[in-house]
């Protein structure tokens, strides 16, 4: 398996019109990848995979291991390679990534980031499952569970995707997190680092599926662009 491919189930598109068929297992995706960052049909909570385990977070910020019968409508997972980076100490999460993308001129390309430590304060979320008819993105970040934690250890990983990207997924950093106590994890809004290491991996390759057999994605109009930046602000 290539370690300078980024794969990715589905597309922020897709979830922002509503289209939350999943369609990977979890089965499936651990082929692809031994890290990764998703969500479960009908937005069911986060995911977050770490050296071969997936974690799921539900919407009560409890996090167990997905059964075989979780399947994505959006995921990226790649196959984990990493290089240290060096370490932070007392930045907010946004700088630390930012400066590593700029140090490395990393911009441009696909990229992830593995951040392991001590964190003064960490906020998460995560959203409760719907079925069909499923609410758009927007609605459905309205509902969403903020949980905050401070002095907290874990680990996070974040994908990095250049601009020119957004609406295939999130552009700048989509980051997951869980600690090591699984009492905080989910979709991460702020941070700040404390004292932890960072690890970088770049990636000359996205490939991408698409669920082409699915009759919602095959009746869809995915062209009007405005509603997946409204829903990736919103529930970013």
């Amino acid at each position: 398996m290539s370690k300078t491919t980024l794969f990715q189930v589905g597309t922020m598109q897709l979830l922002a019109n509503g289209l939350l068929d999943g369609t990977m297992s979890i089965h499936d995706l651990l082929q692809h990848g031994d890290f990764g960052i998703g969500t479960g049909q009908g937005l069911d909570g986060e995911l977050i995979i770490l050296d071969g385990q997936a974690y799921h977070t539900l919407v009560s910020g409890k996090s167990e291991t997905p059964d075989e019968s979780f399947s994505s409508p959006f995921t990226a997972a790649h196959h984990g390679d990493f290089q240290d980076f060096g370490t932070a100490e007392s930045a907010d999460l946004e700088v630390v990534l930012q400066n590593a993308i700029d140090k490395l001129q990393a911009q441009n390309q696909f990229a992830a980031f593995l951040v392991e430590g001590e964190f003064e304060t960490m906020t998460t979320r995560s959203a409760a499952g719907s079925q069909k008819p499923y609410p758009s993105l927007t609605e459905a970040a309205e509902k969403q569970q903020v949980f905050h934690g401070s002095k907290v250890s874990g680990r996070l990983l974040s994908y990095y995707a250049p601009a020119i990207y957004q609406g295939v997924t999130v552009a700048g950093f989509h980051s997951h997190f869980l600690s090591n106590d699984h009492d905080l994890a989910g979709h991460v809004l702020t941070g700040k680092v404390l004292s932890a290491t960072v690890k970088v991996q770049k990636f000359d390759t996205i490939e991408q599926v698409l669920p082409t057999e699915n009759p919602d994605f095959k009746a869809a109009d995915l062209t009007d662009l405005t509603m997946v930046h409204k829903a990736i602000e919103a529930a970013e």
